[in-house]
């Protein structure tokens, strides 16, 4: 990335997405754990997960249109902040009412600055470089999802099953956001790189676009893709135990699904200058079902980890290339609303797909979960094809 100039906007954005993505990535495991801390129960555990995803659900499009009334870089301004101060608030949340309360903001704020730098991308990426800007946009998510748990884990400490300490983590949060808003806080002053139709509602106006051509089905393609890449996160750890591999492999292979996926994002760009959007949507989600169904019948941590390299390989790829589909789709006034929509999408995935799994996993294991979303990427590969 650094033998590649970058257009003057992109590294604050990128330098400040990694610290915001890998703060998320402080800030959920440990939501868990200090649920555990407070006795919660499986039940309310998942309330507090699914109160992440499900706030953003319904906020999403009507973020998408105050982007283009306040401008993409106060947003990120502002959802950047909004995750400090979560982080404080998770600090003194010593109840689940609270740590509820507390993880929809998360979910809000996480949203608020993914609208703002997809939109910024979007907007002021050249057309033809789409594929490569939103390639390392997503390359600096990756990076933060990465670092984020290992840092936390360093920095929370262990005591046997559960950390010494959740609140150091949630100060940790606080500091990355802090320094996450250092390379993006001139921003504030900028106003909208394009103005949002005013014309007509928000609701409206989303109906309008999702009725373009290949609107629709690149965000299907986006929500399988990433709900497959959530319930992968929850559901390895659960394969692992049913078949005896020790958490330290499962730990490796999480890892292994991060690296390869960070790779194909770093390389999007030289490898949408020889194929085709299309193409490459095509070829990796084909990739991604063959290796989601693999996992099934891996019998070793080495087959599985052979496997999960293959498919963080794949799975990486689709993301950027659904945001680049989606922008190239829709007017420049329409962007904003458009990523909303994809983002919208995707969480409504996250929301309702690991719980279908968790029911899938309770009758077939773990292995049929993977057959599950075998057939879910499967179903996406008709949204790839349309044009």
């Amino acid at each position: 990335m650094a033998s590649q100039k970058l257009l003057p906007w992109a590294r604050p954005l990128l330098l400040s997405s990694t610290l915001t993505q890998a703060t998320i990535y402080v800030l959920r495991p440990m939501i868990t754990y200090r649920a555990i801390e407070l006795d919660a129960s499986t039940y309310e555990i998942g309330v507090v997960a699914a109160l992440y995803a499900l706030f953003p659900v319904l906020l999403a499009l009507q973020f998408g249109r105050m982007v283009g009334k306040i401008g993409e870089g106060k947003f990120i301004i502002f959802g950047t902040l909004s995750m400090a101060l979560t982080a404080v608030a998770l600090v003194f949340a010593n109840s689940v009412f609270t740590l509820a309360i507390a993880t929809a903001f998360a979910g809000i704020s996480h949203l608020a600055c993914m609208v703002g730098g997809q939109s910024m991308v979007a907007l002021r990426a050249p057309r033809e470089n789409y594929d490569k800007y939103f390639g390392y946009y997503t390359f600096s998510a990756s990076l933060g999802h990465l670092v984020g748990p290992l840092v936390a884990a360093l920095v929370a400490g262990s005591d046997g099953t559960l950390p010494k300490s959740t609140s150091n983590a949630f100060l940790l949060g606080f500091v990355l956001c802090v320094v996450a808003l250092v390379p993006v806080i001139n921003w504030r002053k900028e106003k909208p790189s394009v103005e949002a139709k005013s014309d007509e509602g928000t609701y409206a106006a989303a109906i309008a676009l999702l009725k373009k051509p290949g609107i629709l089905a690149a965000i299907y393609v986006s929500l399988a893709i990433s709900s497959v890449a959530d319930v992968l996160v929850v559901f390895l750890p659960l394969f692992g135990t049913e078949n005896n591999f020790s958490p330290y492999a499962i730990g490796i292979i999480l890892a292994i699904r991060a690296g390869t996926t960070m790779i194909s994002r770093f390389f999007l760009g030289r490898l949408s200058a020889r194929f085709s959007t299309y193409q490459l949507l095509m070829v990796s989600t084909t990739v991604s079902v063959i290796a989601c169904a693999g996992m099934a019948f891996a019998k070793t941590p080495l087959t599985l980890g052979a496997i999960v390299f293959i498919a963080g390989f794949s799975l990486g790829i689709g993301q950027p290339l659904t945001m680049s589909l989606v922008s190239q789709k829709t007017a420049a006034n329409e962007r904003a609303l458009a990523v909303s929509a994809r983002l919208m999408g995707n969480r409504f995935g996250q929301f309702l797909v690991p719980a279908a799994a968790g029911a899938l996993a309770a009758s077939a294991g773990a292995s049929g979960v993977f057959i599950g979303l075998s057939v879910l990427l499967a179903t996406s590969l008709f949204g790839a094809a349309s044009r």
